[in-house]
């Protein structure tokens, strides 16, 4: 999940060029993350991933790393999985 999350991110214009040198547990919001990008980052991986981000979700938390990031959409994944059951 972390590389795949790392994929999507490279899309992301403002990350582009600095995904792949970040620890997965690096801070994005001081690698230069801001409320825009989050939204960018967002919206691709819901399209990415054909899921979308519950409403508590929607944090600065969930979007702090890499690793918070692909921990979000394996919740959110196996919500949707559980769901279809």
């Amino acid at each position: 999940m972390r590389e795949e999350t790392r994929a999507v991110l490279r899309t992301v214009p403002k990350l582009a060029g600095i995904v792949d040198t970040l620890p997965a547990d690096a801070d994005l919001w001081s690698a230069g993350m801001d409320s825009m990008t989050s939204v960018q980052v967002m919206v691709r991986l819901e399209d990415h991933f054909a899921v979308e981000f519950p409403d508590e979700a929607l944090t600065r938390e969930t979007f702090a790393s890499i690793d918070a990031i692909a921990a979000a959409l394996s919740a959110v994944l196996g919500a949707r999985g559980t769901a279809a059951r």
